[in-house]
């Protein structure tokens, strides 16, 4: 759960209930307490001071609130100096296997909603004391719920807070979830006034996995009636993405009027005034039948942008639009006087102007590790770090010249709690040069991860939506693609890196990161196909290797390096309107690709149903150099636009 800072104030370690406005969030509790009854509404949460023993690496616990079946704290992450939110469970339903199954299937569903208008997950797990919990983003700001019970909003503002929710609520929809409880208290606007769309306790995979009488039971929980479809409050089993789309009607109405939309409603226009444009959207969002309703978030997105421009719009710009012919005149008279206006103003800029030597970025906070060496605390590209050091006299990329060096980074980066990769200061002149440290010290030492062996491994089967066709030992549907050694020796999987695009989303992961190098279940043997599952959540008990990530798209792309970084396939294009539980497949080459609606996981693969017109050829990319915490901190190389942590050196030392 994610928690909404209630202010400078509110850090008392006392069991003091706070208001329940200030602790909105992604919400497993709540789904807990709707699964389980609130059993355990007797449990009495720990005090704060007992929970940093059994947190390594967190501090500065502070008690925010509770619910029947958890409770919820505010703590501070010290490897990234931020403040989060930490939500515990009581420690007998850890006992409870079909709980805990529950509960790692919802921690699965919360990790993958990687958005800017999502309260983030960040971690799960169990604690020494057994609790269960899960560590998300406190978000410092207030809810929806709270701004509408003091301000009536402008209309342009409305529109804009609805836009965001929508775009958040396309990219879970996307994801296979659905929120079911969309209101104004799960809506959070944050200190930037950003929206940010919490409690998604309440979701649940738009194609369920094998129902457990738990799973049954949390289907059956309706959120909030008032804002809840009509196929929500009968209790109806076909309940998709569309109910999202009716709860942002209800919400957008009641921001507009101060009203909810009951019965034989009156249009906004004649409750509050607006705009007539904007009672079609609400209609059509608020129809009975979800066939007649906008059919994705999206879609009702660009409807309210449309409105929004209609309303804000100058006339003159409408007007030049629609009737280019007839403005014409008007449009040679207003630019000739723009002209001179322009010219005005830009002399007063010009005077105004920075030096040009003067800092153009924000001062990114400094995590010392130890006397030489330092992280930037921000995730950036390789460029936009280097235009930061650029500005710290004191700091440069850091270059690496020694075993004891290398060895003391990997500690330090595992004391912090650092596993995936950060920059260095390694760089390619241009596309395929030899790399250099680009404070320009001599390259007297290197940890490359290894190099593949000709011919590579190479991807063959790929499964985005498997949905029953290939199952764990568990009982899980995870996605899964399938790799071929073509060559005549084994290969060490080690460090193979699998990327996926979503649109603008970019996911990667490595094999072989929790596992020994060499051991059995990461060599892949002479002409041996392996399917290779991708979750999010890993099984402790599993000893083969596995992506951590879902790709789960029915629409998307994919990459394939080894463990140099040496992409051996890159898909140009996405594959699109992939039905469930069928393959995309290759012959042994990794090169020819088609759809095949019978998936061969583990052996050669059938000719395919019909060919795709995809290139797998990478195009070649200027590289840098990043060290992997995860492989004891050696060596890889990664395209400049990939986003990670910097490292620095103290140029003094």
């Amino acid at each position: 759960m994610s928690a909404i800072s209630p202010g400078p104030d509110a850090g008392d370690n006392s069991h003091t209930q706070v208001n329940s406005s200030a602790l909105q969030g992604l919400n497993p509790v709540g789904l807990m307490d709707g699964v389980l009854g609130g059993q355990a509404a007797d449990w009495e949460p720990p005090l704060a001071e007992e929970l940093e023993s059994c947190f390594p690496g967190y501090t500065d616990f502070r008690f925010l609130d509770r619910g029947g079946m958890g409770a919820v704290y505010s703590a501070m992450q010290n490897s990234l100096e931020r403040r989060v939110a930490v939500k515990i469970l009581p420690p007998d339903l850890g006992k409870d296997a079909l709980f805990v199954d529950g509960f790692h299937r919802e921690a699965r569903l919360l990790a993958r909603l990687q958005h800017p208008n999502i309260v983030a997950v960040y971690d799960f797990g169990r604690n020494a004391l057994g609790h269960l919990f899960i560590v998300m983003e406190y978000v410092h700001g207030t809810s929806l719920f709270e701004v509408l019970k003091h301000e009536q909003l402008p209309l342009p503002r409305v529109l804009e807070i609805v836009a965001q929710v929508c775009g958040a609520l396309q990219f879970a929809h996307d994801h296979g979830v659905i929120h079911r409880d969309i209101k104004p208290t799960n809506i959070l606007i944050d200190g930037r006034d950003s929206v940010r769309v919490a409690d998604f306790g309440l979701a649940k995979l738009i194609k369920a996995e094998t129902t457990t009488t738990a799973q049954t039971r949390s289907s059956m929980i309706l959120g909030t009636p008032v804002y809840a479809a009509p196929e929500q409050r009968r209790l109806s089993a076909a309940v998709d993405h569309r109910v999202d789309i009716f709860s942002v009607g209800v919400t957008l109405y009641e921001m507009i009027t101060g009203h909810f939309p009951v019965g034989v409603f009156e249009p906004p226009s004649k409750k509050a005034g607006s705009p007539p444009v904007l009672d079609k959207i609400i209609t059509k969002a608020l129809r009975e039948n979800p066939a007649d309703r906008y059919q994705s978030a999206s879609e009702l997105k660009k409807a309210v942008q449309l409105a929004s421009n209609r309303i804000t719009q100058p006339a003159i710009q409408r007007t030049i639009v629609k009737r280019p012919i007839i403005s014409m005149m008007t449009t040679v008279i207003v630019t000739t006087a723009l002209i001179y206006l322009i010219d005005e103003v830009n002399k007063q800029v010009l005077q105004k102007l920075p030096p040009a030597n003067a800092p153009l970025l924000q001062r990114v906070p400094v995590v010392p590790l130890n006397s030489t060496f330092s992280l930037l605390n921000g995730r950036m590209t390789w460029l936009q770090a280097q235009s930061h050091v650029v500005n710290m006299p004191d700091f440069d990329l850091a270059s690496v010249h020694s075993v004891a060096e290398l060895a003391e980074l990997n500690r330090l980066l595992d004391e912090h709690g650092i596993r995936s990769g950060v920059w260095t200061g390694g760089i390619q002149a241009e596309t395929g040069a030899a790399f250099a440290w680009s404070d320009h010290s001599p390259w007297d030492f290197d940890a490359w991860m290894s190099v593949a062996a000709e011919p590579p491994v190479v991807v063959t089967e790929i499964q985005p939506k498997n949905n029953g066709s290939l199952r764990t030992p568990r009982g899980d549907t995870p996605d899964w693609i399938e790799v071929f050694n073509p060559g005549s020796q084994p290969v060490d999987l080690t460090g193979w890196k699998l990327i996926h695009y979503q649109g603008r989303e970019l996911f990667e992961d490595r094999l072989g990161a929790r596992m020994t190098p060499g051991a059995p279940g990461l060599m892949l043997a002479p002409g041996e196909y392996r399917v290779i599952f991708c979750s999010a959540i890993s099984e402790d008990e599993d000893d083969r290797p596995q992506i951590h990530f879902r790709l789960e798209a029915e629409r998307g792309r994919i990459g394939w390096a080894d463990p140099r970084g040496r992409v051996i396939q890159m898909f140009n294009s996405a594959w699109s309107n992939f039905p469930t539980n069928t393959s995309i497949t290759s012959d042994p080459s990794g090169q020819t690709w088609g759809v095949s609606d019978k998936p061969s996981p583990g052996k050669p693969n059938p000719p395919p149903v019909r060919l795709l017109k995809l290139s797998v050829t990478p195009k070649p990319e200027r590289q840098a150099v990043m060290l992997l915490p995860q492989f004891g901190g050696r060596w890889t190389t990664s395209p400049l636009d990939r986003m990670a942590l910097p490292l620095i050196r103290n140029k003094k030392k």
